[in-house]
C-alpha cells in the first residue's frame, strides 16, 4: 500500500524507445497506483540527459494518505536547504520505516506543518497542482498533514500496530515467526533473483517494519505517515492503525537492480541510499553523481552487514514534544526549480470518470499501472494516444504468490491487454517485474 514493488523508472528513457513519441515536445504521463513518487523522482533526476521537454505527471492513488506521502517525499527531494545525505536518509526513513531517527522525526514535524498550507493555497507550490481534487479532499489532505505533525510529536506507537498485524496474520505461527520469514526469503524471494537484499534486513523488517538503518543514529521515534484512514474528529483525529504491507517490504522500489561489478556486496539499504542520493543530486546539479559521495560505500567493513539487530529500548525518547507556535516560517521552504515539470493529483474516482471527458480522450503519451490496478485498463486505454507506451507492474516480488499464481496473472494480463487494444512490446514472463505494451 505504501510503496511499489518494481524499480523506479526513467519515464523519458522508456518513451524515447518509441518512434511515435520520441520527438514530442510535451509529454502527458499518467501514473496509476504507484504507491509512491519513485518514478517522478527518477525521471526528474535523469531529465538533464535529454533535450528540454514539458512533462506533466497526472497521478491517481487509491487513498489521500498516499497522495500526502507522495507530496512529502517529492518536497523532500526538491528542497534546496538540506544536505545531500541528510535528504536521502530522511526520504528513505519516511518512505519505509515504522521508526525513524529523532532528527528525521523533527524534520517530519516541521515539514508536515509547512505542507498543511499547500491544500489551502496559503503557500504556493509551483511544481504541484491539487486543483483536480474536490474541496473536501483538500480539507482532508490538510488534516492528514496536521495529524502527522501532532502524531510525530506525541510519538504514537506504530510498532505496536505493526505487531498486532503480524500476530493476526501468523496466528499460531507467531512464536516461530523467524522461521516463517526465513522460509519466505530463501524459498521465494531468492528464487526470484532478488539481489542485495539480505536475510537479516528482510527478517528485521518483517519483525518490526524497519527497512533502512545506518550506523549514525538509532530509529526510536514513530513514523505516523504509515497510518491509514486519517480523519479529523473535533479537536483530534481518528485513524485505522497500520493497514499496509507486512510481507514484502519497501526494498524493491529503489534496491532491486541486478548485482553487477562489486555491488553484490551491498545491502539493500546501501543500494537504495545510492540510488535515491543519485536522483536527488542530479535534480539539484543536473550532473552525474560521483560514487565517492555515497558514504556508506567507503568502508568495506560494514558492507553486507546488519547495523541494527534488535529493537531500541522502549523507554528511549518516549516523551511527547511540545508544539511551538509560529516556529516554522512559511517562507522557509525553498524548492529546486523544475519549471518544465508539473505534478497533478487526481481523485481516485477519476478512474471511472476521465473516459467521459473529451479533454482526456487520446491525451496521454505514457501510462504506468500498478499490478493491483490492471482491472482498470478498460477505463484507461481510451485516454491513450495511438502508439502510447504502457508499462504494467508485475507481482514478481510478492511472497504470497507462487509461480503458478504469477503465470496466471500474466496470462490474464495478456488477455486483458489484447481486448483493450494493446500489443506486447517485448516478451512477458515471470522473471520480469514490468510488462511493456503499446496502444494500437
Amino acid at each position: 500500500m505504501w510503496w511499489g514493488y518494481s524499480p523506479a523508472l526513467d519515464i523519458q528513457h522508456e518513451v524515447n524507445k518509441s518512434e511515435t513519441n520520441s520527438l514530442s515536445e510535451c509529454l502527458e504521463v499518467l501514473i496509476v497506483g504507484a504507491g509512491d513518487a519513485r518514478h517522478i523522482v527518477k525521471t526528474l533526476g535523469s531529465s538533464y540527459l535529454y533535450r528540454d521537454r514539458i512533462i506533466t505527471y497526472h497521478v491517481i492513488e487509491s487513498t489521500l494518505e498516499q497522495v500526502a506521502r507522495s507530496m512529502l517525499l517529492l518536497s523532500t527531494c526538491l528542497q534546496r536547504n538540506l544536505g545531500l545525505q541528510e535528504t536521502t536518509r530522511y526520504y528513505l526513513e519516511i518512505f519505509g520505516n515504522t521508526l525513524v531517527r529523532p532528527a528525521t522525526a523533527k524534520y517530519l514535524v516541521k515539514h508536515s506543518d509547512q505542507l498543511a498550507d499547500i491544500p489551502t493555497n496559503t503557500i504556493d507550490c509551483p511544481w504541484l497542482s491539487l486543483e483536480k481534487l474536490k474541496h473536501k479532499d483538500k480539507d482532508r489532505l490538510e488534516g492528514i498533514f496536521k495529524f502527522w505533525e501532532r502524531a510525530a510529536r506525541e510519538n504514537i506507537s506504530v510498532v505496536e500496530y505493526w505487531d498486532e498485524r503480524v500476530r493476526k496474520s501468523l496466528k499460531t505461527r507467531y512464536d516461530y515467526r523467524d522461521g516463517v520469514f526465513d522460509w519466505d526469503y530463501h524459498m521465494i524471494l531468492k528464487s526470484r533473483n532478488v539481489s542485495n537484499l539480505t536475510v537479516q534486513e528482510y527478517r528485521f523488517w518483517r519483525n518490526n517494519g524497519i527497512a533502512f538503518v545506518w550506523l549514525e543514529g538509532e530509529p526510536i521515534r514513530s513514523n505516523p505517515t504509515l497510518l491509514s484512514n486519517i480523519i479529523q474528529h473535533g479537536p483530534g483525529f481518528i485513524h485505522y492503525a497500520y493497514l499496509g504491507d507486512i510481507s514484502n517490504g519497501p526494498f524493491f522500489a529503489w534496491a532491486s537492480e541486478e548485482a553487477k561489478d562489486n555491488h553484490d556486496k551491498y545491502r539493500a539499504t546501501d543500494i537504495a541510499e545510492r540510488e535515491v542520493m543519485r536522483s536527488i543530486h542530479e535534480i539539484r546539479t543536473k550532473e552525474p553523481l560521483c560514487e565517492n559521495l555515497v558514504a556508506s560505500h567507503r568502508d568495506s567493513s560494514i558492507l553486507n552487514g546488519v547495523l541494527v539487530t534488535e529493537m531500541p529500548d522502549t523507554k528511549m525518547e518516549q516523551e511527547s514534544w511540545k508544539r511551538e507556535k509560529n516556529k516554522y516560517k512559511r517562507d522557509e521552504i525553498s524548492w529546486v526549480d523544475i519549471k518544465n515539470h508539473k505534478v497533478i493529483f487526481h481523485p481516485v474516482t477519476s478512474l471511472e470518470t476521465l473516459k467521459y471527458k473529451t479533454e482526456y480522450t487520446s491525451k496521454f503519451d505514457f501510462l504506468w499501472v500498478a499490478h493491483n490496478m490492471t482491472k482498470q485498463l478498460s477505463n484507461l486505454t481510451v485516454l491513450l494516444k495511438k502508439g502510447a507506451i504502457v508499462l504494467i507492474e508485475l507481482p514478481k516480488y510478492l511472497v504470497q504468490l507462487r509461480e503458478e499464481d504469477l503465470q496466471n496473472f500474466i496470462k490474464e494480463l495478456k488477455d486483458t491487454a489484447k481486448r483493450n487494444g494493446l500489443y506486447e512490446i517485448c516478451d512477458i514472463n515471470t522473471k520480469k517485474h514490468i510488462a511493456k505494451f503499446s496502444k494500437c
